[in-house]
C-alpha cells in the first residue's frame, strides 16, 4: 500500500496543503523551494529537483490545489515551474525550464552546467498532459488544454486546445459557441487563425514608450532595450509616436526590421503628452505595463534581471524603481501611506513605475488627472485602492539625458497638480498628515533642488508665478518664511 512521506518532512516544503500525498518512494531536493498544494496526489518514483545555483526566498517548483501526478514524473526547476489547481499529470512525463549545455564539444554533457535562462513553465488551470511527454523551456500551457502522450512541447499552447507530436501541434481547439472540439488541419487556414487568436499568451511585460520630436534619444533608449532581450523573453516594446515631425518613424523602422516584438503607432495629431502616455498604456498587452521615457536609457545588463523581478511578484499592483537608491534591496510593502513615504515624488516619473494591468483596468476613473502632467501618479494610488501590494526595486538602472522640462509650468504641476492628486486620496488611504508630511518633504527634497538647477543652467522652463503658486500652497506653513526668501533670492539671480 502506498505511503505518503512522514509529517516532519512535509512541513520542511515552503508549503505542505492538507489532505496531500506524496508517495515515499519519490525523491526531491531543496523542499523548502517547492510549494504543495492542498488535496495533491504525487505517486510513486518522482524526482522534483531544484537546479538553481542560488536558493531564494520564493518557491521554483509549485504545485497547486488537486493536481494529480502519476508515477514516474520529473520536475527540474531552474527557474520555476508552477502547476496551477486540478492539473492531471500522466506517467513519465519529463518538465524542466532549463536544459544542459551542450555546446562545450569534448566535455561529457552530465560536467556541463545547465544554460542560463530566465524562462519557466507554467501550465494552467485544468491542463493534462499525457504520457511520456516532455516539457522544456520557456513554455506556458493554457487552461483546460490537453497534451496528448508522447509529445514533445517547444512552444506555448494556447488555452482549451489539444496538441499531438514531435514537435507538438495544435490538432484540435474547442469552440464554446458551437460548443465542440474542432478539428485544425494539418495547414491552419484563416478561419484556424481566427479561432486561435484570442488565446495567445500576453507577454509578461509590455514596455510603452511614448516620444515626440526626439528621433535621437529614441533611438538611444530603443539600443538600450532591444539587444538586452534574450530570444524568447516574454516582452512587447511599444512606441507612441506623437505625430513627430523629424525622423521618428524611420528610427523605429530600422528597428522594427530586426526585432518583431517592436511595435511601433503614430497619432494623426499632437494629442498632448498625457494623453499619448495613457494611449500607449492602453494599447498594451502585457501582464505588467512598463512606462519608459524616451530619454532615459537601460544600463548594459539590467532589463532581464528586471523581468525576473517582475516575474517573481506578480501578485504587486506596483512595482517601483527606486533609481535614487542603488542598494540593489528588493521588498513588498502595503499602502498608499507606505508607498507615498517610499515613493514621495518620484511616484511622477514615469521609467520607474511598472503597473499591473489587471488591476489598471479596474481604476474606475484613469482619465481622472489627464491634463495635470502627473496622471500617471494618480494611477498608482488608485491601483493601491484595490491591490495595495506593491514592490520597490532599489536600483538606479537607467542613464538620463537631462533635457530640459518644457511644456508645462514648473510651479503648477509640482505644486498644484502634485497636491490635487494627494488630496484626492485623502481619505481613501491617505490623510491630512501623510499630506503634511509630503509637502515639506517633495519641497525640500525635489521641488527646490530642481527649481535651483533650472535656474543655474537657465533652462528655458517655464517658472512664471512660481512664487505665488508656492505661497498659495505654503503660506501657512512654519519654513514658509525662509523658504520664500530663497525662492526669492534664486529668481532674482534668474533674473540678473
Amino acid at each position: 500500500m502506498p505511503v505518503s512521506i512522514d509529517p516532519q518532512i512535509a512541513a520542511t516544503f515552503y508549503r505542505y496543503g492538507e489532505s496531500s500525498f506524496l508517495d515515499v518512494s519519490g525523491q526531491f531536493h531543496h523542499p523548502e523551494q517547492i510549494s504543495i498544494g492542498s488535496d495533491v496526489k504525487i505517486r510513486g518514483d518522482y524526482s522534483l529537483e531544484i537546479i538553481a545555483n542560488e536558493i531564494g526566498p520564493k518557491p521554483k517548483i509549485i504545485i497547486g490545489d488537486g493536481c494529480i501526478c502519476e508515477q514516474g514524473l520529473m520536475m527540474s526547476a531552474l527557474n520555476r515551474i508552477e502547476l496551477e489547481s486540478d492539473v492531471i499529470i500522466e506517467p513519465r512525463v519529463y518538465i524542466s525550464d532549463a536544459e544542459h549545455d551542450y555546446r562545450q564539444v569534448g566535455i561529457p554533457v552530465k560536467a556541463q552546467s545547465f544554460i542560463e535562462t530566465s524562462g519557466e513553465v507554467l501550465i494552467e488551470k485544468g491542463a493534462r498532459i499525457g504520457a511520456g511527454s516532455v516539457i522544456v523551456g520557456n513554455i506556458r500551457i493554457g487552461r483546460y488544454s490537453i497534451v496528448q502522450p508522447g509529445s514533445v512541447v517547444e512552444q506555448d499552447v494556447p488555452e482549451q486546445c489539444m496538441v499531438s507530436g514531435a514537435p507538438a501541434q495544435i490538432i484540435q481547439i474547442y469552440e464554446p459557441v458551437l460548443d465542440r472540439w474542432v478539428d485544425m488541419g494539418k495547414k491552419m487556414e484563416a478561419s484556424d487563425h481566427r479561432l486561435l487568436k484570442p488565446r495567445q499568451k500576453p507577454p509578461l511585460l509590455s514596455i510603452c514608450i511614448p516620444t515626440y520630436n526626439r528621433s535621437a534619444n529614441l533611438d538611444r533608449c530603443l539600443n538600450s532595450i532591444l539587444p538586452q532581450l534574450e530570444a524568447g523573453a516574454p516582452v512587447e516594446v511599444l512606441v507612441s509616436d506623437n505625430a513627430s515631425t523629424d525622423d521618428t518613424p524611420d528610427v523605429v523602422k530600422r528597428y522594427a526590421d530586426r526585432y518583431p516584438f517592436l511595435k511601433y503607432s503614430r497619432n494623426n495629431e499632437n494629442i498632448g503628452g498625457d494623453r499619448n502616455i495613457y494611449r500607449v498604456m492602453r494599447e498594451a498587452r502585457g501582464t505588467f505595463i512598463k512606462m519608459q521615457g524616451d530619454d532615459d536609457y537601460y544600463e548594459e545588463g539590467t532589463l532581464m534581471p528586471l523581468i525576473d523581478i517582475v516575474r517573481s511578484h506578480r501578485d504587486c499592483g506596483i512595482i517601483h524603481i527606486h533609481t535614487y537608491n542603488n542598494d540593489r534591496r528588493v521588498y513588498t510593502a502595503e499602502g498608499a501611506q507606505a508607498f507615498l513615504a517610499t515613493a514621495t515624488m518620484m511616484s511622477t516619473f514615469i521609467s520607474g513605475m511598472i503597473l499591473r494591468k489587471e488591476d489598471l483596468d479596474q481604476v474606475e476613473q484613469p482619465e481622472r488627472f489627464l491634463n495635470s502632467s502627473f496622471n500617471q501618479m494618480y494611477l498608482q494610488f488608485a491601483i493601491l485602492m484595490k491591490n495595495p501590494k506593491f514592490c520597490v526595486v532599489n536600483w538606479s538602472m537607467f542613464q538620463f539625458e537631462g533635457n530640459q522640462p518644457s511644456g508645462y509650468n514648473y510651479g503648477e504641476v509640482v505644486f498644484r497638480s502634485y497636491q490635487s492628486i494627494l488630496k484626492y486620496f485623502i481619505g481613501k488611504g491617505l490623510t491630512e498628515d501623510n499630506l503634511r508630511e509630503e509637502k515639506m518633504r517633495s519641497l525640500f527634497s525635489f521641488i527646490l533642488p530642481w527649481y535651483r538647477g533650472i535656474i543655474v543652467n537657465r533652462y528655458h522652463t517655464d517658472i512664471s508665478r512660481f512664487e505665488d503658486i508656492f505661497s498659495e500652497h505654503y503660506h501657512d506653513e512654519p519654513y514658509y518664511e525662509q523658504v520664500l526668501n530663497e525662492i526669492r533670492a534664486l529668481t532674482a539671480a534668474a533674473q540678473s
